[in-house]
């Protein structure tokens, strides 16, 4: 079974995306949100993310975002519900704002995917790892899985050499995809780190 990153899509410039200023309610915490463990205890209730002024306004089913965070629409929600275990994933509740200050009543929600799967081929791959986090991979030029490691009824997981990456499997990805969600794409994984190649 094939297993693809889920990346922003960020060729479609009609798409709106999460302004990338910092979230004061968030500071201290907010790198809890890519780590595969449970926030609801104290995610902020009604927490509004501000929308870009320099990207589209389409609402898209994930809302692209420079947070590696995944801001899913309900319907990609109920998707994701049909699909993985109960419990499996945590959806925080969040508002949109418009660039005019208007809140959307639009529902979305933060998908963090709890829990990581470690099945890098660390002797095929090529990567950095981070000078601060010891146990986490920098940057990525190639990524390579041991798909013995991933657990056979998994369709989703974040990787735990890089937490903020999250993996999707093929049939997964393909209900997405037939479904008419947008704004994501789900790399193939030969393509993932292309653009770090010949960098050290």
């Amino acid at each position: 079974m094939n297993y693809y990153p889920w990346v922003d899509d960020d060729e479609d410039e009609s798409f709106a995306w999460l302004d990338a200023s910092r979230k004061e309610e968030l500071d201290g915490r907010g790198y809890l949100l890519s780590e595969g463990v449970r926030c609801e205890d104290w995610f902020p209730k009604g927490l509004v993310f501000d929308l870009s002024n320099e990207r589209g306004s389409t609402l898209t089913d994930s809302i692209p975002n420079a947070f590696a965070m995944r801001v899913v629409s309900e319907k990609l929600k109920g998707i994701l519900e049909q699909e993985t275990p109960a419990g499996s994933i945590e959806y925080l509740p969040i508002r949109l704002r418009t660039p005019r200050k208007k809140v959307l009543t639009t529902p979305y929600y933060i998908a963090n995917v709890l829990g990581t799967v470690a099945c890098m081929d660390a002797k095929k791959s090529d990567f950095s790892m981070n000078a601060i986090l010891k146990n986490q991979v920098m940057r990525f030029r190639r990524l390579v899985l041991n798909e013995k490691k991933i657990p056979k009824d998994v369709k989703i997981f974040r990787l735990a050499e890089q937490t903020r990456l999250i993996l999707v499997r093929e049939d997964l990805g393909q209900r997405i995809v037939d479904e008419d969600c947008n704004g994501m794409l789900f790399q193939e994984l030969e393509d993932f780190g292309s653009e770090f190649r010949g960098r050290a």
